[in-house]
Formats: C-alpha cells, structure tokens, sequence
C-alpha cells in the first residue's frame, strides 16, 4: 500500500486526475474549528475543486448576499491555498498552481425571490448553479418530500431561461419528480443533478429514479453520488457502496454522465440537531437521523474500488473530475462586464 492506504496505482491515479467534488454544504450548522479545517482536509485527500453551498430554501436576497460575502471572505484569508473560481480555465489554473479550487452554488431558489434580474447579480458574484427546490414546495416547483409535485410553475420556467441566458447551471437536486422532468424538458441546456443517488439502490425520495437519470444525461447532464449512508443503502457509507450507485447511473447512461458529489456534512451531529428541529424540511420518517458518511479522507478509496471493478483510465478520470468540467465548460458563462 502506498499513501491513502490504497494501492500504488489507485495512488497514482489519483494524484494525476482532476478531482472534483459538486457539493460540500459548507452552510450546514457546525463547530468553526471544524470547519476551518476543511480545505485542508480535502486537499490532503486529492481534491482539486469543491463546490460550497451558501444558500438554500428559506434564505431571502439578503441573507444570500450575506453568506456569500462571509464565505468570499473565508476562502481569501486562505489564498494562496485556496483560490474562487468562476470558470473551467480558473479551475485549471488553481490546480496548475497547487490551490485547491472553490465554487459557489445555492441549493434552492428562494434568494431569487420573484426577482429574475438577481441571477445576473448573483452569478456576478461567483454562483454557478442553483437547485430548483430544495425538499419543499417554492415559488419554482416542488421538492422531493412534498406528495403532490404539481410541477415547475410559470416563473420557475422564466427562471431557468434565466439561468441559461446567464450561465448559471440548473440543478435538480432535491427536487420533486414531476419538477424535475419539467425542469429538464424546459432547460436549453446541460442540466445536472448535483448531489443525489439511485432510487433502484436506495428508495428514497432524495434519490433519482432510472428515467430521471436518463432525461438527465439526454440534456448532456451529470448526476453526482452522494456518500451518505441515508441516500446509500445497502452496506452504508462505503466506497464500494457508492460506487454500487456509480455503477448503476454508468450501465444506465454510461460513465460520462456521473461524477463525485459526497454532500460531506463536516458537522454531522451538530446538523443532525439542525434536522431534528426542522421536520416540515426533513421528515422524521425520512432517515435523516443517525447518519454515516463517506469521510473526505476515503475519496482515493473510491479510486480505488473503480479500478478493481475494470473501468478504465479514461473513465475513471471522468468521475473523479473531468465530467464536471465538461458539463460546465458548456454550462458556465464569464459574467458579462460593462463597455461603457
């Protein structure tokens, strides 16, 4: 065994690939020395980009604006280590540089308001994708737990023109059924499904059933796998047990359309506190509790376990990164600067 205690070559492997996370809820209630520490984990364990959450449903414009400045301010104190990114080239650059390279996303559209002109604004300010809904009904769609998902509304329509014209990736994390596939069907462009797993492993309704996977990867989209051990299943929050669901979304669509997502809550007992004050969000009944994850320092596992199961260099360095940079090498736009 050589370091991350997996082989020389998933080692190698690795290191040499472009590792790339699409969700980290940096948000989530949790200890600050926790937190303070988690760039330096996940560049320790391989990553290369991680992409934070700094809003979701529930959050108005000014409490949006608000995490975003906190969190701009966050990743700077930590330059020259970490650098924000807002395009695939500055992605390239930080890796080039040894920084690991910060994204910024919303997991929900309420920081919009009823506003469209806020997407510009927001995407000026370094957001690249935005979810619909995030477990509850909004002024978008509905979200996964509610029953009856009547669909996207007039404005979430107008929303995700929106998004297209400014090149702010929509995202159907969370997201209802019905929602969803409306959402995808409306989008001119790649939609993905940032952090989420296989309904046919695990039934559960924050994870994507077979045609939502295929709807997904017809739009050109990618579908993150999650490491926890509620949307998991099975034998729980392994590598192997993710890479069940890797597996599952890659025999479906292929592997071009999968990629890394562990949605690594850094606090889990903290927000397990959270959860258990907010049923109408997290249902009880909904294995919210008691949950295990798939630790940062596991991810060169996962490179691992794809190798033992014969996927090949190329597609390995797909999931672990190079997917994402695809999708969003078509999805992200530069923010458009004044000429006068």
């Amino acid at each position: 065994m050589s370091r991350w205690g997996v082989s020389s070559d998933a080692a190698d492997l690795h290191a040499d690939a472009l590792v790339w996370d699409m969700t980290l809820p940096i948000l989530t209630p949790g200890r600050p020395e926790r937190k303070a520490e988690l760039f330096a984990r996940a560049a320790r364990s391989g990553f290369d980009c991680l992409s934070i959450t700094l809003a979701i449903d529930g959050m108005d414009f000014r409490a949006a604006s608000q995490q975003i400045a906190e969190h701009r301010r966050f990743v700077r104190n930590r330059f020259p280590t970490c650098v924000l990114v807002s395009s695939t080239d500055d992605v390239l650059r930080a890796r080039e540089a040894g920084a690991l390279a910060i994204g910024l996303h919303f997991q929900g559209t309420t920081p919009f308001e009823d506003e469209l002109g806020w997407v510009e604004l927001f995407h000026a300010l370094g957001v690249r994708h935005a979810l619909m809904a995030y477990n509850e009904k909004n002024r978008v769609g509905c979200g996964c737990h509610v029953s009856d998902d009547t669909g996207l509304t007039d404005f979430g329509r107008r929303l995700v023109r929106e998004m297209n014209r400014v090149g702010m990736i929509v995202d159907c994390a969370h997201t209802g059924y019905r929602t969803t596939m409306e959402t995808i069907e409306t989008s001119a462009s790649p939609v993905i499904v940032s952090h989420t797993n296989a309904h046919a492993l695990c039934a559960h309704p924050r994870c994507v059933r077979d045609d939502q996977i295929e709807a997904c990867a017809a739009k050109g989209g990618v579908l993150g796998i999650t490491g926890l051990s509620a949307f998991l299943g099975g034998a729980g929050a392994t590598p192997e047990r993710l890479v069940d669901h890797i597996d599952h979304v890659a025999n479906r669509v292929g592997p071009e359309h999968v990629g890394l997502a562990l949605d690594y809550v850094y606090d889990i007992e903290t927000f397990e506190a959270f959860v258990a004050r907010m049923p109408g969000m997290y249902p009880p009944d909904a294995g919210y509790r008691d949950m295990r994850q798939i630790e940062l320092e596991q991810a060169p596992g996962i490179t691992q376990e794809l190798l033992r199961r014969r996927y090949g260099e190329k597609e390995i360095r797909g999931i672990l990164g190079e997917n994402w940079l695809r999708v969003c090498r078509e999805g992200w736009k530069p923010t458009e600067r004044s000429t006068g």
